[in-house]
């Protein structure tokens, strides 16, 4: 039994290192060609919104529509969605709001001419809300209530920039 034993274990840690060096094989690279071909097939993904839309070169349209992790554009559609909802929200939720408004905002600094207006305004209803709860006083509460907001202005400059951004 013992013997058994011991026999799958080696033939476990044989299956393993086999395969991890099959994985290697395969790829046919190096770990310096392979870092290289993920940063080209980084700048590549960076030029592709989340809908597969080309993007511009413009730092704007690519802080906007791709950078890294989720993109700006995504969570600025779902945090409209929660902010439309008229929902009350935890100081999770009010978080969120508030990180994405300082991006927003921070990007709209860096950028120039009409995507900075149109950034502006994709960002006004979360500023809104934001403004509305400090001065309420309410940002530590366990349950944060928000003001009515409306959001198609937002969803407009938001389709607008999209079309800008456009290749």
């Amino acid at each position: 039994m013992r013997r058994a034993l011991t026999m799958a274990t080696v033939m476990s840690l044989a299956v393993l290192t086999a395969a991890c060096s099959a994985e290697d094989e395969d790829a046919g690279t190096t770990p310096e060609s392979s870092s290289q071909q993920e940063s080209t097939q980084e700048q590549d993904d960076a030029q592709q919104s989340e809908e597969g839309m080309a993007v511009a070169d413009d730092p704007a349209c690519q802080g906007f529509f791709a950078g890294q992790g989720t993109p700006l554009s995504e969570r600025a559609a779902t945090q409209r969605d929660v902010v439309s909802s008229g929902d009350d929200l935890d100081p999770v939720g009010f978080s969120e709001v508030t990180l994405l408004s300082g991006r927003l905002m921070t990007l709209a600094e860096e950028a120039e001419g009409d995507h900075a207006a149109l950034l502006e305004r994709i960002n006004a209803p979360f500023e809104e809300v934001n403004d509305a709860v400090v001065e309420e006083g309410t940002r530590t509460e366990d349950v944060i209530a928000i003001p009515d907001v409306d959001v198609s202005d937002s969803e407009a400059a938001q389709s607008e920039l999209e079309e800008a951004c456009a290749a």
